[in-house]
């Protein structure tokens, strides 16, 4: 698999923009983020060209979709998140769920999260770019997250029904709250975009955990799919150490 790096998490200790170099220098040609807060884009726009770095993807405004209260103001926002994509030359921009709102029954959450990217993929499909709804797990990391499972995600995601408008799979959210993770994946692999992955416990090194993700990702591989995996780890070992370690453990 095609990996890319969070660049959150790795080299630190350097400025946002230096990452860039610090991982393409670690021989990867993909990176990623969260939030465009306090980031400047044009900045990362040109270390990602200068080192021929791929954006793979950075989290939207499609945000708290639980809540029908939120949906105007996201909505509202997401042609930005479109136009800043296009700057970054990425065509992947992360929803998320919210979680589980007071008062609502699961099925009115559901068609809640159904009826904002419903409302948001015309703009994706027109521009290009891809939605992709991350699963996150609701036990240790995002206490009441709403989308936690595989069930719900292959349901919202196959109601709305567009090419460009996948799931965002965190194979080490998704360890923590269920088994049989690789059968659910390829299942599922039509309609996930992007991958996540980390150690568990704790979200370090992949290669330190109970997953075996050597074998998760050759499945992957042999049904086809031809985008990233994107490490998503808290490294307990020197950023460039071990970067290089698990990509040698994943080959």
């Amino acid at each position: 698999m095609k990996l890319t790096p969070c660049l959150e998490l790795f080299f630190r200790e350097l400025p946002f923009t230096e990452r860039i170099a610090a991982v393409a220098d670690c021989g990867f040609d993909a990176g990623e983020f969260w939030g465009l807060a306090n980031k400047d884009i044009d900045a990362i726009a040109k270390a990602a060209q200068q080192h021929s770095l791929t954006i793979t993807s950075f989290s939207s405004s499609l945000a708290n979709l639980t809540d029908p209260a939120k949906h105007e103001a996201a909505l509202a926002n997401f042609p930005q998140d479109i136009e800043n994509a296009k700057r970054l030359n990425c065509t992947r921009l992360i929803a998320l769920s919210g979680n589980n709102v007071p008062g609502l029954e699961h099925a009115a959450m559901s068609r809640n999260v159904i009826d904002a990217l419903r409302k948001a993929a015309p703009l994706a499909e027109k521009a290009g770019v891809t939605i992709v709804l991350e699963l996150l797990n609701s036990t240790v990391n995002h206490h009441d997250y709403f989308m936690d499972n595989t069930e719900d995600m292959a349901a919202i995601l196959r109601a709305v029904n567009s090419p460009n408008v996948k799931a965002l799979y965190d194979i080490y959210h998704a360890g923590i709250m269920e088994g049989n993770i690789t059968q659910k994946i390829l299942d599922n692999l039509d309609i996930i975009g992007h991958f996540h992955a980390a150690g568990i416990p704790g979200r370090h090194e992949m290669k330190d955990g109970e997953q075996n993700y050597p074998f998760i990702c050759r499945k992957i591989d042999e049904a086809g799919f031809q985008g990233y995996l994107g490490l998503e780890y808290h490294p307990l070992k020197p950023s460039r150490e071990s970067l290089l370690e698990t990509r040698e453990w994943l080959a």
